[in-house]
């Protein structure tokens, strides 16, 4: 009798030993699984944002593909990702028993899951809620907030500017309605380059007290009260300001403009003189930049009579995103036979005015090349589209930049 007790309490015994590990392991199981949500929540952020900037990069360049092919752009937008997310935990346990009714097994287990349930929805954007913004020239402010944002303004220019001033650009039209610009143009844009080379030349936004009108005030007309009903009158930042030495006072508004800056120093060297000539530019006292403004007709005149007098601002005739999108078509490198077959537009006009000086050469700045069968290695960003990967090279920085900037443009001008 006394070695049958002694038997069972030693089975019992081992199976105390055999189960602490694992219930141990449930109880930590247990008492952690809410830790669990916010990390789901950590990681799903992350994947759905990488997942939208893959999305909007690889139709933007299908929409490029699709330019050079004759193709309508198509655009559809993820308007929401409501997602429900779900936890849950459980434990079990079991033994089993011999003839002689002693404890021979026992097991204890948990087990803890989650789930993230999205719900996607997925619009096309058609009719004039996407032609609108894509047929709508873009704001000269534009230009300049992607100059803050460390786009070189050279570089700006080629991409957005289809005129400055009296200068004509390239207009971006596909295959025979390819427009060569004015020589004048390029180097325009070359002397820009070399400029900012020289850290003799900055875009951006400046502030500045404009002169509300054109009516003077004598310095002694002026009282306090003057001056405490500018202040107001300009949310704060009205002010009394004089061009002449004291002698007469303007009242002034504060304001960000977008503009140009050019050092003093080198104001008087060829590369600035080439572009106050060419965009007949006057400078002002008022101001230490030119500001820039959309190229318009000035009012009270017809096409015929626009007076030709030199001005203090840079007037810019900035393209469509639609045509930014033809202008980066040119740099598509196609499959065999697409061109010849009448598939695709061809360059027949843009490389001759890119020989002749009169368009910008995009043949190292943006490549996009093509390839049948699996994804390309080393892609930076692909789609396929009849039946051929079309793509970008990752260690291709001039053709990434072009296109970050394509996709800075995106979100400013068109979502």
């Amino acid at each position: 009798m006394r070695d049958r007790v002694s038997k069972q309490r030693t089975a019992i015994n081992r199976l105390r030993v055999r189960t602490r590990p694992g219930a141990l392991f449930v109880v930590l199981l247990l008492s952690g699984c809410s830790t669990y949500g916010p990390q789901l929540v950590l990681n799903s952020h992350v994947e759905y944002n990488k997942a939208v900037e893959q999305v909007i990069q690889e139709e933007l360049l299908l929409n490029i593909v699709r330019r050079r092919y004759y193709e309508a752009p198509q655009f559809v937008t993820v308007s929401s990702i409501s997602t429900s997310m779900s936890t849950s935990a459980g434990i079990s346990g079991g033994s089993g028993f011999g003839t002689q009714g002693a404890p021979t097994t026992g097991n204890v287990g948990g087990s803890l899951g989650w789930s993230d349930s999205p719900t996607v929805t997925i619009t096309p954007r058609q009719g004039t809620e996407i032609l609108g913004p894509l047929t709508s020239r873009m704001s000269v402010l534009t230009i300049a907030k992607m100059a803050q944002a460390g786009y070189r303004f050279d570089f700006l220019l080629a991409l957005m500017a289809e005129g400055l001033t009296d200068v004509r650009g390239p207009e971006a039209g596909v295959g025979t309605d390819f427009r060569a610009g004015d020589p004048e143009f390029i180097e325009v844009i070359q002397s820009v380059g070399r400029l900012m080379d020289k850290g003799q030349l900055k875009v951006g936004t400046f502030s500045w007290n404009d002169p509300y009108s054109d009516i003077t005030i004598p310095r002694e007309k002026i009282t306090v009260d003057n001056q405490l009903t500018a202040i107001a009158l300009g949310s704060g930042v009205g002010r009394f300001r004089s061009y002449d030495g004291g002698k007469n006072y303007y009242f002034t508004d504060k304001h960000d403009y977008p503009a140009m800056w050019i050092d003093p120093e080198a104001r008087t060297s060829s590369d600035v003189m080439l572009i106050i000539e060419a965009l007949n530019l006057q400078p002002t006292p008022l101001k230490r930049v030119w500001s820039f403004s959309s190229n318009r007709v000035v009012e009270g005149t017809d096409f015929e009579n626009v007076p030709d007098d030199p001005r203090p601002e840079v007037r810019m005739q900035l393209r469509t995103f639609y045509s930014v999108l033809n202008l980066l078509a040119y740099g598509i490198e196609l499959p065999p036979g697409d061109e010849e077959e009448g598939r695709a537009f061809t360059k027949t006009l843009y490389d001759k005015a890119v020989s002749e000086g009169r368009a910008v050469d995009l043949s190292n700045k943006f490549v996009v090349h093509s390839s049948k069968g699996k994804r390309p290695e080393n892609a930076y960003v692909a789609v396929k589209h009849r039946d051929t990967w079309f793509y970008m090279d990752d260690r291709d920085k001039s053709s990434k930049r072009f296109f970050n900037a394509v996709y800075d443009l995106f979100n400013m001008e068109i979502v």
